[in-house]
């Protein structure tokens, strides 16, 4: 596996404003997708889905590999696959089942930014603005 020669930074992100607000940790992660949609988030950065395990947020997994099993949804593709740097912020540890009402106001109500679970095939990470995508790049 190898890096395609893409990456995108999302400036707006690093604003003075925010930047100590996302302070703490930084996971890298992956995302797969269809190659189209890919392309669009490289383009234009992640937009929330509508529905899934934790509700309507953004999923990665925890290597390349572990994406296979998950994108699996009515939402979900393959075919794309995308690493990114996170900020996850306070991480909510939630059970395999989730909670599938979990929104981010709902969410950060409860004083954390991101949510880890694992359904059963390995650990997901779930954030639910975009604004919380550091980088992200193609990967191959």
């Amino acid at each position: 596996m190898g890096w395609l020669l893409c990456e995108v930074r999302l400036p707006y992100i690093l604003s003075p404003g925010l930047q100590g607000h996302y302070r703490g940790a930084v996971k890298i992660v992956y995302h797969a997708t269809s190659k189209e949609a890919g392309h669009s988030i490289l383009k234009h950065g992640f937009r929330l889905g509508r529905s899934g395990w934790c509700g309507g947020g953004i999923y990665f997994a925890a290597s390349p590999e572990a994406t296979k099993g998950k994108a699996i949804g009515p939402d979900s593709s393959q075919g794309f696959m995308i690493q990114a740097r996170v900020a996850v912020g306070r991480v909510k540890i939630m059970s395999s089942t989730c909670d599938r009402s979990m929104s981010g106001p709902k969410l950060w109500a409860t004083g954390f930014d991101s949510i880890a679970f694992n359904p059963g095939d390995g650990v997901e990470t779930v954030v639910y603005s975009a604004n919380r995508v550091l980088s992200a790049r193609a990967y191959r």
